[in-house]
């Protein structure tokens, strides 16, 4: 996802291709790309307004922070993301991965017709602008981690939040013993469950669309972390504290 900064980068200082990169009469719904945004988007990408904190893609609010002080109109920058949207590999000499790098690439056509300039849209609004959103997108965002799971009959249960990188559970607690984890995912995005600490190193397979992810393992007392394993999903936030008792 490295090379889709250096697109966006590139193509926003390019004075000669921004001309036509204005998306005219977009008639975008701005509360319909923000849900998609968060739905398609938050797992890779950060932007603050969103609640998203993905780390494999390029973060939005840096993408643009520069351009947006140069005065750079919020309808070029929608051109170029719905651009960016349709044809994520346009620029294949940008491309930086190294052979034998497993980082996410970004699919085209994610998201299509009228809801890709929704989506286009509400980042190109959202994109760096300090403060949160009013009104109906207010409503509207990534999922927090809140409270605390607590094993029953040896059973952790730890779903996915329904968007963004984060469990329902921010925390959890167990007795020692053998444990069973479990982690049902509704999103379209992949995510697991995983733990370590105190020589314990176990995860379950990763799931999407509602498929539950498990494993057993035998904790003792003491402090773990349960996580998501999945490449960037920890390092944007999807990690909590277990304690076994």
């Amino acid at each position: 996802m490295r090379r889709e900064l250096a697109w966006i980068v590139g193509v926003v200082s390019a004075s000669s291709v921004l001309a036509g990169c204005q998306l005219k009469d977009s008639n975008a719904n701005m509360v319909n790309g923000k849900q998609l945004f968060v739905q398609e988007c938050a797992a890779c990408h950060t932007l603050q307004r969103a609640g998203a904190t993905g780390v494999s893609g390029p973060n939005l609010d840096a993408a643009f922070a520069q351009s947006k002080k140069d005065g750079l109109g919020e309808s070029t920058i929608e051109g170029v993301i719905y651009g960016q949207i349709l044809h994520p590999n346009k620029n294949p000499q940008l491309n930086t991965q190294k052979k034998g790098e497993t980082t996410p690439q970004m699919p085209a056509n994610l998201v299509t017709g009228q809801d890709a300039k929704d989506v286009a849209a509400y980042v190109a609004f959202a994109a760096s602008k300090s403060g949160e959103d009013e009104g109906k997108l207010a409503g509207v965002g990534a999922s927090k981690a809140e409270g605390t799971a607590t094993a029953e009959n040896g059973v952790l249960d730890i779903p996915v939040a329904a968007s963004g990188l984060a469990y329902k559970f921010a925390d959890a607690e167990a007795e020692a013993g053998n444990v069973k984890f479990t982690s049902e995912n509704p999103q379209p995005v992949d995510h697991d469950i995983a733990v370590t600490g105190n020589g314990v190193d176990a995860k379950g397979e990763i799931v999407t669309n509602g498929g539950v992810s498990e494993f057993s393992a035998d904790l003792q007392p003491g402090e773990y972390v349960f996580f998501c394993s999945v490449p960037g999903h920890r390092e944007g936030g999807m990690e909590g504290k277990l304690t076994v008792k």
